[in-house]
């Protein structure tokens, strides 16, 4: 059977494209899933600006915030036997400015010449810096305008400050660097007695792993460590360099996800395909062919298309898995460093899962033609009447139940956004158990448009209704993919926006009226003092955004947003009261805690609460305030406090409230008078205010992510939609040849499939609501108590819309090409 199964597709490549093109598509996309899930799991981050150093001593563990390495092991490391030079590393984030303004394409660091052979750089003109000078690497000259003489302006720490350029540097990495003499980097530095890391050069004839040896039990310090290969990208990276453990868990989705819709999809168009060689099955069974054979052969051909189409799909599913990391990378999902790797393992996974998939549409699709008697199969050769049976309904069934399950979780069990975990498996149990049931679903839904139609549309609607209740099995299939279009798309969407309106909003609690930032991205803390002194402002409070971790009681190791702020300008800015103690208090190693989380861990008053933050240094501080907090996972500090564990000791901005007597207007004109003084200083009013400290970031990236899964998905399922009418309109030949035959004109047909294409688009969007409905209605009641989803009504009218439009362009599009054939030859050919 399997050669016959090769002989069929010769002369049948057309009845299987649509399969091909769906397993090419599915299958490029979960080995993609499977180059990010190892990306993730390796986490591998190939050092730049520290290439040419074979051994680099940083800290072992990765924190949000940059921890440095005490700059005191530098001479005891350089005296380790084998050690030619330890060369201390210091960075520190810039921006250099061309009028004024800074530059785009990237993120500038500064650093101390002395590190520059790490890369390594090279001087290409000019000379090496000495106090008052820098040194460009080209892409910054370029983007300055700057060469050798030229005077650069930099703003670091908040200020800006000019620099002699003393030369132009040329790497081999593409890291943007600015370098200072070595006194001027420790003074920019401001981390007195510290360094970012320190490169080691081994002695000719030294290896690396002895060297390494020797390194680690001289450091003798768990929090540091001797790293090689790509481990020493780590180093360079302010912060952790994150997104490993997101991205495994993406790609697992995303992943499962596809899978998901590529077995919808091919099973519908190879039972499509099928359903077309009835006839053909029947006369093999009539000649002695066995059920099983049948289903081998069916098998047999859906295995060659799918290993071709996995083949080919090889080279897209790289070029879509970088795609997919650099979108994922630049929304913050992971850091920009990360780099892909894709070894044979998730491409082996990517093609068995692909085949795998296949197999069991194809035993789907197989089944019902399979077992059906030769003389049934001849009279129904043209109109298949069958779909039901009790493996059908049973799947359908634990589908459903299974939904349901989860509906009532999302909603009795689940609270907040977190319950987008079980809504989200919610639509597909949804989807699969509708899809399952859908030729019976359709027979329903025909019937009650039936007549609603035949009055719009008079002869044409008729014949359309007519045609769709003779055809309802292949109008299911066709069903198929606008409810999973639509379904989909409208219920990820949906949660999205309603995840959104769901988490309070940081600014809304606000009692400021202006901010202060910087158009360098911080603001200095000394900054506060100056706008406190203007003439109208009453309150002020700078904000630190950062993360802590608890060190101890029942929540240890949890990690919470630490936000430092000014104590007296708390309530005055930040409109959060106190329910006990003072705000005005947080100065000096304090904190303080909302009640819930106060009360979760058992602390009270006065007590020593122990953190570790986001640089991994570890503090004691004194809980002097408690508030009622909308979210437990933030805490206030003092704003000095928290600058001094961050990467660039900087604020974020300065809340200014206006003093009794003073308009928010007269407020912000006496800011813009003291910006004009500093170019870098930017003065808002109360709508540019950032949110901060309420997760804003945080939604965003999801938001984000959100809608990249969803684009990718819907495209994949547009693609399939497509396929499955165009499949469904080519059997339609012979049909159309007679229609011709007997009088019925171009124009008459086209509108009689137009109605049908309106039908199968108004069934697949009921369906899809009530998927959706399914999903959305149980997360709204999850997120704020109410049965409606929150989210503008445009975005379900252009989901809907357009699967009308893609159904109806699709298929009189291809109804348009077939009827190019004359109707003599179609009905011939056919018959």
């Amino acid at each position: 059977m399997f050669r016959l199964a090769l002989r069929t597709l010769r002369f049948r490549k057309g009845g299987f494209a649509a399969s091909f093109i769906a397993l090419f598509f599915g299958a490029a996309i979960v080995m993609a899933c499977g180059g990010l899930m190892e990306t993730g799991i390796r986490d591998a981050v190939p050092p730049q600006r520290l290439a040419a150093a074979p051994l680099v001593v940083a800290t072992s563990e990765s924190y949000v915030e940059r921890a440095r390495v005490d700059a005191s092991l530098v001479p005891k490391i350089a005296a380790v036997p084998g050690v030619a030079k330890a060369v201390p590393d210091v960075s520190f984030p810039l921006d250099p400015l061309r009028d004024r303004v800074p530059i785009t394409g990237g993120e500038v660091d500064g650093h101390a010449w002395s590190s520059a052979l790490l890369a390594p750089y090279s001087l290409r003109s000019g000379d090496a810096p000495t106090d008052g000078d820098v040194v460009l690497d080209e892409g910054v000259a370029a983007a300055t305008g700057q060469g050798v003489g030229g005077t650069l302006s930099v703003a670091i720490g908040g200020k800006v400050q000019d620099f002699r350029v003393s030369g132009v540097a040329a790497a081999a990495s593409d890291n943007r660097a600015v370098f200072f003499s070595d006194a001027d980097a420790t003074r920019l530095h401001a981390k007195s007695g510290k360094v970012d890391a320190i490169g080691v050069l081994p002695a000719d004839g030294v290896s690396v792993a002895d060297l390494q040896e020797r390194l680690t039990a001289v450091i003798a310090d768990s929090k540091l460590a001797v790293l090689t290969g790509d481990d020493r990208g780590r180093a360079e990276i302010s912060g952790s360099p994150g997104g490993g453990d997101d991205l495994v868990a993406l790609s697992a989705v995303f992943g499962g996800l596809a899978v998901m819709v590529a077995m919808f999809v091919v099973a519908g168009t190879l039972g499509l395909s099928v359903q077309q060689r009835h006839r053909e099955m029947a006369l093999l069974r009539a000649i002695g062919s066995t059920p099983g054979q049948l289903r081998r052969m069916i098998l047999g051909e859906t295995i060659v298309v799918a290993v071709l189409a996995t083949a080919l799909a090889f080279p897209l599913n790289l070029v879509l898995g970088r795609w997919l990391l650099e979108q994922l990378a630049g929304a913050g999902v992971t850091s920009e460093a990360i780099a892909f790797r894709q070894g044979w393992i998730p491409v082996a996974a990517g093609v068995g899962i692909s085949l795998l998939s296949a197999t069991a549409a194809a035993f789907v699709a197989g089944r019902g033609a399979a077992l059906t008697r030769p003389t049934e199969a001849l009279a129904e050769a043209s109109l298949q009447t069958r779909w039901f049976s009790w493996i059908r309904l049973t799947f359908a069934l634990i589908c459903l139940a299974g939904g349901t399950a989860l509906s009532v979780v999302t909603a009795l069990v689940m609270s907040g956004p977190v319950a987008a975990s079980t809504a989200g498996p919610t639509a597909m149990l949804w989807a699969s158990g509708l899809a399952l049931l859908s030729p019976g679903i359709t027979r329903v839904l025909i019937a009650v448009l039936r007549w609603p139609v035949r009055a719009v549309t008079g002869l044409s609607g008729y014949l359309a209704v007519m045609n769709s209740d003779a055809r309802r099995i292949r109008v299911a299939g066709a069903i198929t993919p606008v409810m999973l279009a639509t379904g989909l798309a409208t219920a990820l969407i949906y949660l999205q926006t309603t995840t959104a309106s769901g988490a309070p909003s940081f600014a809304d609690d606000l009692d400021a009226d202006a901010a202060v930032t910087s158009q360098t991205g911080g603001v200095p803390l000394e900054l506060v003092t100056t706008v406190k002194a203007q003439q109208g402002v009453g309150a002020v409070s700078a904000l630190v955004d950062s993360t802590a971790t608890f060190r101890a009681g029942e929540d240890n190791d949890d990690s919470a947003t630490a936000l430092g702020v000014t104590g007296d300008g708390v309530e005055g800015t930040l409109g959060i009261k106190a329910t006990s103690g003072r705000l005005a208090d947080l100065t000096g190693g304090t904190v303080a805690l909302t009640t819930d989380r106060a009360d979760r861990l058992h602390y009270a008053l006065g007590d020593s609460v122990q953190l570790r933050m986001g640089d991994g240094a570890n503090v004691d501080v004194r809980l002097v305030a408690l508030y009622a907090g909308s979210g437990e996972e933030t805490m206030l500090l003092p704003a000095d406090l928290v600058a001094k564990h961050t990467t660039t000791g900087l604020a974020s901005q300065i809340l200014v409230a206006a003093a009794d007597g003073t308009s928010a207007s007269a407020l912000l004109a006496t800011l813009q008078d003291l910006a004009k003084t500093d170019p870098d200083i930017r003065v808002g009013d109360r709508a540019s205010l950032v949110s901060s400290g309420g997760g804003g970031g945080g939604e965003q990236t999801g938001a984000w992510v959100n809608y990249l899964l969803v684009g990718m998905i819907l495209a994949y399922t547009v693609i399939s939609l497509v396929n499955t009418l165009v499949i469904a309109t080519g059997e339609r030949r012979r049909e159309f040849a007679l229609q011709r035959l007997i009088g019925a004109t171009h124009g008459q047909i086209l509108r009689m499939v137009g109605v049908e294409a309106v039908l199968i688009a108004l069934g697949g969007i009921v369906l899809g609501a009530l998927v959706s409905a399914m999903t959305l209605v149980p997360f709204a009641y999850a997120v704020y108590d109410s049965p409606w989803p929150s989210g503008p009504l445009w975005i379900y009218l252009a989901v809907t819309g357009g699967a009308t439009g893609l159904t109806l362009l699709s298929t009189v599009l291809s109804t348009g090409y077939v009827l190019r054939t004359p109707p003599v030859e179609a009905a011939a050919t056919m018959s």
